[in-house]
């Protein structure tokens, strides 16, 4: 007896190995895509694992460079982490990582002002020079003006 999937086998059979007659796959071409998938984002995590490591390996050790603070947020598949560093006594800088990296635009919010930084190629943005205080942070969607929607936005934070 035979099955209606019998003829539609044979056929991808005989494609198949016309295939590996005529062009075969490369000696070793699976590993290498393996490990190219593997490493693709390597440098965005050591860099995520070295900056959580770096937050608290010289604590004490120098003045004023004990309050490094490291949060992160994630909700809807999307992750961020921030590395908070003092400058001085009313100013912090922010590094932040967004995974998975995509084009967005990272939205500082205090009552002061609101100052925004583009996420870069591997999710990494920055604040160079924030004052302490009451802080939010959005992931904005690429757009213009109000078109812009947000993608993600912190709860209300002190730094």
């Amino acid at each position: 007896m035979t099955t209606p999937d019998e003829p539609r086998d044979s056929l991808f059979l005989a494609l198949k190995s016309a295939y590996e007659a005529n062009d075969p796959i490369p000696e070793g071409l699976v590993d290498r895509l393996l490990t190219a998938l593997a490493v693709e984002d390597l440098d965005l995590e050591y860099e995520l694992l070295t900056m959580v490591h770096r937050s608290s390996q010289l604590a004490g050790t120098r003045g004023g460079n004990d309050d490094k603070l490291v949060m992160e947020f994630s909700a809807a598949g999307v992750t961020l982490m921030l590395r908070i560093s003092p400058i001085d006594a009313n100013h912090r800088r922010i590094d932040g990582w967004v995974s998975p990296a995509q084009p967005l635009t990272a939205s500082l919010w205090q009552d002061a002002a609101t100052v925004e930084s583009a996420v870069g190629a591997h999710g990494r943005f920055e604040f160079d020079f924030v004052p302490r205080g009451l802080t939010r942070l959005d992931l904005l969607q690429p757009g213009t003006g109000s078109s812009r929607s947000t993608a993600f936005r912190t709860t209300l934070f002190e730094i």
